[in-house]
């Protein structure tokens, strides 16, 4: 008889690598845990690193998914029920799709879960609920934060627009930045379209910060930024904000 095969999934999100860590080390170890409490063997681990939980596209997910509905895979142990998604719907669409094609899924924070138990299920299915209305509370409180952080001026956070760097706890112009972000100003006021600027700031050996070619796309998104670099004016949802120390052109 072919070896049931047993395999561990985790996922862990850019926010909660920069909480805890080490996310995926932790959910491994519960999942080795449970595995060793029920006498299990777990073969092989499907790792989405940086991921939300709301997102249906995800490498290693898919993968597993292929694998289970091509009867490489018989079994799954995941550490929580809101590492496969912070998304009910998504969950209970997974969760369907395993059960249906005979995958077994082990959920090792509910050691005794019993998929064919109907009080199981309902548990299950508030612990999701509660995962997703978590998810929602979290977005929330980000964007107040950073609503409140743009009413005082101060940039909302995540990656700084082309032109700034971080200095610590400061927003600081960068030089070399600020030198191709007015030079696109610049052209764009004698009549120079999108792609006429991106192709002259690559003839003239200028990269993006990514080290990649300027595109005309990339350019409209510094134009579309006018009033930030030209006035020091901030926007982030219903928040707008000022720092004159901002403005570059």
């Amino acid at each position: 008889m072919e070896k049931c095969r047993i395999v561990g999934y985790c996922r862990v999100s850019t926010l909660e690598q920069k909480k805890k860590g080490h996310g995926i080390d932790i959910q491994m170890r519960d999942i080795g845990n449970y595995a060793s409490l029920f006498q299990l063997s777990v073969d092989e681990f499907y790792v989405d690193e940086a991921k939300s939980g709301i997102s249906e596209d995800r490498r290693a997910l898919r993968r597993l998914v292929k694998d289970c509905k091509t009867g490489k895979v018989n079994a799954i142990i995941v550490a929580s029920l809101d590492r496969l998604s912070r998304d009910l719907r998504f969950t209970e669409n997974l969760l369907y799709d395993f059960q249906r094609i005979g995958v077994k899924v082990f959920i090792a924070d509910m050691p005794h879960y019993d998929g064919n138990n109907r009080k199981d299920v309902l548990i299950r299915q508030i612990k999701e609920a509660i995962a997703e209305e978590n998810r929602k509370e979290i977005i929330e409180r980000l964007k107040k934060g950073r609503e409140e952080r743009v009413r005082k001026g101060r940039m909302a956070g995540g990656t700084l627009p082309y032109g700034y760097v971080r200095n610590g706890k400061e927003i600081k112009t960068n030089l070399q930045e600020v030198e191709i972000v007015k030079l696109i100003f610049a052209s764009a006021s004698n009549g120079k379209s999108g792609q006429e600027i991106s192709h002259h700031l690559n003839e003239m050996g200028y990269l993006r910060r990514n080290k990649a070619p300027w595109t005309q796309r990339q350019v409209w998104a510094i134009l579309n930024r006018k009033d930030l670099y030209c006035r020091g004016s901030l926007k982030y949802g219903e928040a707008i904000g000022l720092d004159l120390n901002l403005i570059i052109v």
